[in-house]
Protein backbone atom coordinates (compact mmCIF):
# COMPACT_ATOMS: atom_id res chain seq x y z
CA UNK A 1 0.00 0.00 0.00
CA UNK A 2 1.14 3.21 -0.92
CA UNK A 3 -0.31 6.73 0.44
CA UNK A 4 -0.37 10.03 -1.91
CA UNK A 5 -2.15 13.38 -2.11
CA UNK A 6 -4.63 12.32 -4.70
CA UNK A 7 -4.65 8.55 -4.83
CA UNK A 8 -3.85 5.62 -2.79
CA UNK A 9 -1.94 2.56 -4.30
CA UNK A 10 -2.84 -1.01 -3.69
CA UNK A 11 -1.87 -3.76 -4.63
CA UNK A 12 -0.75 -7.82 -4.13
CA UNK A 13 2.55 -8.98 -4.95
CA UNK A 14 1.17 -12.22 -6.94
CA UNK A 15 -1.97 -9.64 -8.15
CA UNK A 16 -1.75 -11.60 -11.17
CA UNK A 17 -2.79 -14.65 -10.23
CA UNK A 18 -5.36 -13.21 -8.29
CA UNK A 19 -6.71 -11.24 -10.98
CA UNK A 20 -7.85 -14.64 -12.90
CA UNK A 21 -10.25 -15.69 -10.11
CA UNK A 22 -11.44 -11.74 -9.12
CA UNK A 23 -13.78 -9.23 -10.83
CA UNK A 24 -12.67 -6.13 -8.91
CA UNK A 25 -8.99 -6.73 -9.85
CA UNK A 26 -9.79 -7.51 -13.31
CA UNK A 27 -11.64 -3.66 -13.37
CA UNK A 28 -8.95 -2.00 -11.33
CA UNK A 29 -6.52 -3.70 -14.64
CA UNK A 30 -4.54 -5.69 -12.67
CA UNK A 31 -3.93 -8.25 -15.60
CA UNK A 32 -1.40 -5.46 -16.63
CA UNK A 33 0.06 -3.97 -13.50
CA UNK A 34 -0.50 -5.41 -9.58
CA UNK A 35 -1.39 -2.49 -8.00
CA UNK A 36 -4.33 -0.41 -8.07
CA UNK A 37 -4.75 3.30 -8.29
CA UNK A 38 -7.50 4.16 -6.05
CA UNK A 39 -8.86 7.49 -5.98
CA UNK A 40 -12.49 7.89 -4.02
CA UNK A 41 -14.20 5.50 -1.68
CA UNK A 42 -16.44 4.25 -3.69
CA UNK A 43 -13.56 2.52 -6.06
CA UNK A 44 -12.89 -0.24 -3.02
CA UNK A 45 -14.36 -3.40 -3.18
CA UNK A 46 -16.72 -4.72 -0.39
CA UNK A 47 -15.57 -5.60 3.14
CA UNK A 48 -16.46 -9.01 2.70
CA UNK A 49 -14.33 -8.98 -1.29
CA UNK A 50 -11.20 -7.14 0.27
CA UNK A 51 -11.10 -9.71 3.30
CA UNK A 52 -11.44 -13.03 0.61
CA UNK A 53 -8.53 -11.29 -1.85
CA UNK A 54 -6.33 -11.05 1.15
CA UNK A 55 -7.43 -14.67 2.46
CA UNK A 56 -6.43 -15.36 -1.32
CA UNK A 57 -3.11 -13.87 -1.53
CA UNK A 58 -2.18 -15.05 2.05
CA UNK A 59 -2.79 -19.11 0.37
CA UNK A 60 -1.10 -18.32 -2.28
CA UNK A 61 2.11 -17.17 -0.05
CA UNK A 62 1.72 -20.09 1.54
CA UNK A 63 1.30 -22.44 -1.95
CA UNK A 64 5.10 -21.58 -2.23
CA UNK A 65 6.34 -19.56 -5.58
CA UNK A 66 4.37 -19.52 -8.71
CA UNK A 67 5.56 -22.77 -10.88
CA UNK A 68 7.42 -21.09 -13.75
CA UNK A 69 7.11 -23.15 -17.51
CA UNK A 70 11.20 -24.22 -18.06
CA UNK A 71 12.18 -23.94 -21.48
CA UNK A 72 13.80 -26.69 -22.32
CA UNK A 73 16.94 -25.44 -24.56
CA UNK A 74 16.75 -26.72 -28.26
CA UNK A 75 19.21 -29.80 -28.78
CA UNK A 76 22.23 -28.44 -30.75
CA UNK A 77 23.50 -31.25 -33.66
CA UNK A 78 26.90 -32.38 -33.31
CA UNK A 79 29.82 -30.24 -34.36
CA UNK A 80 30.40 -30.16 -38.25
CA UNK A 81 33.98 -31.12 -38.55
CA UNK A 82 36.06 -28.76 -41.08
CA UNK A 83 38.15 -31.04 -43.60
CA UNK A 84 41.76 -30.33 -42.94
CA UNK A 85 41.10 -30.84 -39.17
CA UNK A 86 39.60 -34.26 -40.31
CA UNK A 87 42.28 -35.13 -42.58
CA UNK A 88 45.07 -33.87 -39.82
CA UNK A 89 42.74 -36.50 -37.25
CA UNK A 90 42.92 -39.17 -40.01
CA UNK A 91 46.64 -39.00 -39.67
CA UNK A 92 46.74 -39.80 -35.79
CA UNK A 93 44.36 -42.65 -34.67
CA UNK A 94 45.31 -41.59 -31.04
CA UNK A 95 43.79 -38.03 -31.36
CA UNK A 96 41.20 -39.21 -34.03
CA UNK A 97 39.50 -41.71 -30.92
CA UNK A 98 40.03 -39.40 -28.26
CA UNK A 99 38.18 -36.98 -30.43
CA UNK A 100 35.49 -39.42 -31.47
CA UNK A 101 34.98 -40.41 -27.47
CA UNK A 102 34.49 -36.85 -26.31
CA UNK A 103 30.77 -35.84 -26.11
CA UNK A 104 29.53 -33.09 -28.91
CA UNK A 105 29.76 -30.40 -26.58
CA UNK A 106 33.88 -30.91 -26.12
CA UNK A 107 34.20 -31.60 -29.24
CA UNK A 108 32.44 -28.82 -30.34
CA UNK A 109 34.82 -26.34 -28.17
CA UNK A 110 38.16 -27.92 -30.15
CA UNK A 111 36.06 -27.09 -33.78
CA UNK A 112 35.17 -23.51 -32.54
CA UNK A 113 39.02 -23.19 -31.29
CA UNK A 114 39.83 -23.91 -34.68
CA UNK A 115 37.94 -22.19 -36.67
CA UNK A 116 37.60 -18.91 -35.02
CA UNK A 117 41.04 -18.74 -36.57
CA UNK A 118 41.56 -15.46 -38.50
CA UNK A 119 45.47 -16.57 -40.22
CA UNK A 120 45.84 -19.84 -41.74
CA UNK A 121 49.14 -19.98 -40.06
CA UNK A 122 47.14 -19.82 -37.26
CA UNK A 123 44.35 -22.08 -37.89
CA UNK A 124 47.05 -24.82 -38.73
CA UNK A 125 48.80 -24.17 -35.71
CA UNK A 126 45.89 -24.43 -33.60
CA UNK A 127 45.20 -27.96 -35.54
CA UNK A 128 48.77 -29.07 -34.52
CA UNK A 129 48.24 -28.35 -30.67
CA UNK A 130 44.69 -30.09 -30.77
CA UNK A 131 46.40 -33.34 -31.81
CA UNK A 132 48.62 -32.87 -29.41
CA UNK A 133 46.19 -32.37 -26.72
CA UNK A 134 44.15 -34.74 -28.01
CA UNK A 135 46.59 -37.59 -28.58
CA UNK A 136 47.40 -36.89 -24.44
CA UNK A 137 43.40 -37.55 -24.00
CA UNK A 138 43.13 -33.90 -23.06
CA UNK A 139 40.09 -31.43 -23.44
CA UNK A 140 40.24 -28.57 -25.41
CA UNK A 141 40.30 -26.56 -21.53
CA UNK A 142 42.17 -28.95 -19.94
CA UNK A 143 44.15 -26.89 -17.61
CA UNK A 144 41.27 -25.45 -15.75
CA UNK A 145 39.70 -28.92 -14.88
CA UNK A 146 40.37 -30.11 -11.71
CA UNK A 147 42.91 -32.21 -11.24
Amino acid sequence: MAAFKEHVRFGFWRGKELAKSNAWLKSMGATEMPMMKIHTLDELPSDAELLGLIRAAAALNEAGPAKKARKKAAKRPPPEVPADFQSALRRNAKAKKTFEAFSPSHQREYVEWITEAKQPATRERRIATALEWLAEGKSRNWGYEKR
